[in-house]
């Protein structure tokens, strides 16, 4: 009986295992909006397929997740539909017109020199020389001067040519060089086509220049326009050139707030945010003005995580003037403190504050309205899907994200509470489960084997009959 009992035991740990297995396969039902902590009514006022909404500041306070996985939008339903997340953007394109000035260079004979330059050299000596391989025969020249005092210089992206209509068909190639002081000059385009070319009562003009990609970005005042040709081609008359510059600005919408604040000491101070942020910059300045702090900065990413350096910096509040932000980078931040580096502040403690990435929610409208955007559940995993995927490329041509009409918010809901902030997932609840069990198995099996132990060690000390 002894041997038995002593045999199940070693056998009991052995038994346990499949069922580890058993409990990791044990999953949740799918997610409804009482899985998740809060949320707003979305009400859309259109049979539109797809809509959009700038996620609200209190979404980044109250996310369970910085990188707001936990977000989700139901329909009446009580379905999830597809959504995806992007950072808030505001493109805009701008362009501005130059009046090129224009100087016919008249008198010069073009001689080239070797492979890599030609010389423009006039009856009285002054000589330019540009680097060109392909220019055959220099037919005209026109030097261009961007006459503007504005700093620093525009890049150009386009020249546009005015000449005078000849009474002749003409076509021919042109190069162009850059240079800021008439001396040292760098290559541009080469062998861009040009032609005036009449049929009847249509005309075929092609008169601009794109100027390269390479050297566009780079700020010239002079440009060198030099029209190739052989020496029987018809000369033009420039009456003016146009010059253009078109940017494109971005500009990243940022969510600013600032954290929660308690006094260490006179001279340290700790700041703090409900749930850790990406940040993307942190603002600090004295409390008073004409005021310079120097600081030694920390951070932790989490509430239970250690301090870690982050920079030492000197801020200012002086005439109204402070210093420049602190530049972090999508930086995970719950906590920063802040210590004068030889230097206190007594009750007056540093402002803090900080921005993060805004972000544009965009949705499938399945079902009916109102929809509800939730978040605030610890237990949830990432569920938005990018935007080329929500929206194919197929459709892109008669839906365009930025003409996407927006849904209105409604009343703020509490869902299922403050409590699912610190949730624990269905796989967590797998792992726990299987830790404990391996425990138990441990515990068993070490029983077992002091029994044994002890068992062999009593039939040793028995003696012979």
């Amino acid at each position: 009986m002894k041997r038995t009992l002593t045999g199940w035991l070693l056998l009991g740990p052995i038994w346990l295992v499949p069922s580890l297995s058993l409990a990791a396969e044990q999953q949740d039902g799918g997610e409804t909006p009482h899985d998740f902590a809060y949320g707003v009514e979305l009400r859309t006022s259109s049979n539109q397929p797809f809509f959009r909404i700038d996620i609200p500041d209190t979404l980044y306070k109250e996310s369970a997740w910085p990188d707001l996985r936990d977000v989700r939008v139901f329909n009446n339903q009580g379905q999830a539909v597809p959504f995806s997340l992007v950072e808030d953007f505001t493109v805009q394109n701008t362009s501005r017109s130059y009046l090129l000035r224009v100087f016919p260079i008249d008198g010069f004979t073009p001689v080239k020199q070797d492979n890599e330059r030609l010389s423009f050299t006039s009856n009285n000596g002054i000589e330019i020389s540009v680097p060109v391989k392909d220019v055959q025969q220099a037919r005209q020249t026109f030097l261009l001067e961007v006459p503007t005092t504005e700093e620093p210089l525009p890049h150009l992206n386009q020249i546009k040519l005015n000449w005078q209509q000849l009474p002749e068909n003409w076509q021919t190639s042109a190069s162009v060089f850059y240079s800021n002081n008439l001396k040292n000059w760098l290559p541009g385009v080469e062998k861009a086509p040009l032609m005036d070319l009449v049929s009847g009562n249509q005309r075929l003009l092609l008169d601009n220049i794109n100027l390269d990609s390479e050297n566009n970005g780079r700020r010239f005042r002079y440009l060198l326009l030099v029209l190739d040709g052989a020496q029987n081609s018809p000369l033009i008359k420039l009456e003016s050139a146009e010059g253009s510059m078109d940017e494109r600005y971005v500009e990243q919408h940022t969510i600013s707030y600032s954290p929660t604040g308690k006094a260490l000491s006179g001279n340290e101070a700790e700041y703090s945010w409900p749930v850790p942020q990406l940040l993307t910059s942190i603002t600090i300045r004295p409390a008073q003005n004409n005021t310079i702090l120097p600081l030694e900065i920390e951070y932790r990413s989490r509430a239970d995580a250690p301090w870690q350096p982050l920079t030492q910096q000197v801020v200012y509040s002086v005439d109204g003037r402070t210093a420049d932000p602190i530049s972090v980078n999508g930086l995970q931040v719950q906590s920063l403190r802040l210590k004068g580096i030889n230097q206190q502040w007594g009750n007056a403690m540093p402002i803090v504050n900080a921005e993060r990435r805004g972000q544009t929610l965009f949705f499938n409208a399945q079902g009916s309205s109102p929809f509800l955007l939730a978040w605030g559940n610890k237990a949830a995993g990432p569920q938005a899907i990018a935007i080329n995927s929500l929206i194919p490329s197929s459709l892109r041509t008669s839906i365009a994200t930025d003409s996407l009409p927006y849904a209105t918010f409604g009343e703020k809901i509490e869902l299922g509470g403050e409590a699912r902030l610190t949730a624990v997932s269905a796989v967590e609840k797998a792992s726990l489960w299987k830790k404990s069990l391996l425990w138990v198995a441990l515990i068993i099996g070490a029983g077992a084997l002091v029994l044994l132990t002890f068992k062999i060690w009593k039939d040793v000390q028995k003696k012979p009959e």
